[in-house]
């Protein structure tokens, strides 16, 4: 049976964050392969700056067949969290991942630009910055120039 997640969401509402991961520690010592209270915990661990724990716990929920709902969230914050504690190649491999199974994800592809933009590969970075304006800008005042990002998302190589 699924813990009432309820009584985490209100603790870390409060501020509460350390009760929140003492509450979902306990619920994973009594089912540690939960990939849901796994996700949990990373999340709470992520958002508090808590990168290097959180990577495991990504990683394990993903791994035990997290739901469809939160994977394409438990791939960009496990890439994520790994860009931020230096393992850059990692969070490349983890991103691409994520993209190859929700390549409409706007969100997983702009984490992984900021990861090619890490390992230098400005021009692919820019390319996927471009390519996620193009196709998921809602901003009005991007209209006029739509096509012409279309174009330097397609084209930025032709420069030099």
């Amino acid at each position: 049976m699924e813990p009432d997640l309820t009584l985490v969401r209100h603790l870390k509402a409060k501020g509460r964050f350390e009760e929140a991961q003492a509450q979902l520690q306990q619920w994973l010592a009594e089912d540690p392969a939960n990939p849901r209270l796994l996700w949990e915990m990373a999340v709470l661990l992520d958002n508090r700056n808590k990168e290097a724990d959180a990577v495991l716990y990504y990683q394990q929920a993903i791994e035990l067949g997290l739901d469809r709902m939160h994977l394409a969230d438990a791939y960009l914050g496990w890439g994520s969290s790994l860009r931020v504690i230096g393992r850059y190649s990692e969070s490349r491999q983890v991103l691409e991942r994520g993209i190859a199974e929700f390549p409409h994800h706007a969100g997983l592809k702009v984490f992984h630009a900021l990861t090619l933009w890490t390992l230098a590969n400005y021009g692919d970075a820019l390319g996927e910055l471009l390519e996620v304006i193009v196709k998921t800008g809602a901003d009005e005042t991007l209209e006029p120039y739509r096509a012409t990002l279309a174009y330097y998302r397609d084209h930025w190589r032709d420069r030099s």
